[in-house]
C-alpha cells in the first residue's frame, strides 16, 4: 500500500452537493437570523402602536365623506391584487408539490427533492400559522372600527375587548402572508451563499404589495402585515433548522484520519 493512501477505516463525512441541499447554516448564523429580526420587529411594532402610525396610514385611504374606504371593492385592489393574486400563489404551491412528486421518476429533479419539500412545508406552515393567529387574536380590521366608518372601538392588541363585541379576525394580515411565505426561498437557496440575498426579493416585494393593497382597502393596519412578515420569516428559519439538522451536525464532525505505519 502506498504511504499516501488512507486506510478503509478512515471516516470523512461526505459533503452535501449544492444541488442536493443548501449548505447547512451554522448555529451562530441561525441565532443571528432569529435575534436581529426579532429585535427589529419588537421596535417597529412598538413604534407603530405608540405613534399612531397604524391609524395614520388607514386615514390616508379612508374617505370621511363616504364613511368608508373607496378602494375596498375596487376591481384592481379587490379582484386582481386580492382574489386573483391569491389564486396565483395557490397555483405556485401546487407547482412545487407537483415538482416534488416528479422528483421520484424524473432524474433531473432528484437533487432538488429536499429543497422542494422544505419550500412546500415552510410555505404551508407560514400561511396556516397566520390563519390560525387571526382566529385567536380577536383583532378588528380598520373598516370595522368607528373612526373609519365601522361600529367597534379601536382597541390595541393588548387591550381588554368586551365579550359583547363581535370577534375580530384581522390580525395578523392573512393576504400578505401568502407573499411573505416566499421568504423561504432565501433559505432554500442557501441562506448564506453568494447572491442568496436576492432570493429575499420575491417574498419582500410580493408580501409588501399584498400588504399595501389591503391597507388601501381598509382590511389591515400596517402592524398586522409587519407581524405576518415576522412570523413567516421565523417559520422559514425554524423549518430550515429542522430540515437540515443532520447536515448541520455532520458539518461539525471532525475528520478522523488513520495514520498508516511507515513503509506500508
Amino acid at each position: 500500500m502506498d504511504s499516501c493512501d488512507i486506510s478503509s477505516d478512515l471516516y470523512v463525512p461526505s459533503p452535501i452537493p449544492p444541488a442536493v441541499s443548501p449548505a447547512p447554516l451554522s448555529r451562530a448564523r441561525l441565532v443571528a437570523l432569529a435575534v436581529w429580526p426579532t429585535l427589529a420587529f419588537v421596535v417597529l411594532f412598538g413604534l407603530m402602536q405608540e405613534t399612531g402610525f397604524d391609524a395614520w396610514v388607514a386615514a390616508r385611504f379612508h374617505d370621511p365623506a363616504l364613511g368608508g374606504f373607496p378602494l375596498r371593492d375596487n376591481f384592481w385592489t379587490s379582484q386582481v391584487l386580492h382574489e386573483g393574486a391569491r389564486e396565483v400563489l395557490v397555483v405556485f404551491a401546487v407547482a412545487i408539490l407537483a415538482l416534488w412528486l416528479l422528483s421520484w421518476p424524473v432524474q433531473a429533479l432528484r437533487s432538488r427533492r429536499k429543497s422542494l419539500a422544505y419550500l412546500l412545508v415552510a410555505i404551508t406552515l407560514s400561511v396556516v400559522a397566520v390563519h390560525q393567529g387571526k382566529q385567536w387574536t380577536n383583532m378588528d380590521c380598520p373598516w370595522d372600527v368607528a373612526e373609519f366608518g365601522g361600529q367597534r372601538p379601536h382597541l390595541g392588541l393588548f387591550d381588554d375587548k368586551p365579550d359583547t363585541l363581535p370577534r375580530g379576525h384581522c390580525f395578523p394580515g392573512g393576504h400578505s402572508s401568502g407573499g411573505f411565505a416566499l421568504l423561504a426561498l432565501y433559505f432554500a437557496g442557501g441562506g448564506g451563499r453568494s447572491r442568496s440575498g436576492l432570493l429575499l426579493l420575491p417574498g419582500l416585494l410580493i408580501g409588501s404589495v399584498f400588504a399595501v393593497d389591503q391597507w388601501m382597502r381598509g382590511a389591515h393596519f400596517p402592524s398586522h402585515d409587519l407581524t405576518s412578515a415576522y412570523l413567516c420569516w421565523m417559520i422559514a428559519l425554524g423549518t430550515h433548522a429542522w430540515f437540515y439538522r443532520r447536515e448541520r451536525a455532520a458539518a461539525r464532525l471532525p475528520i478522523k484520519r488513520v495514520d498508516t505505519p511507515p513503509g506500508s
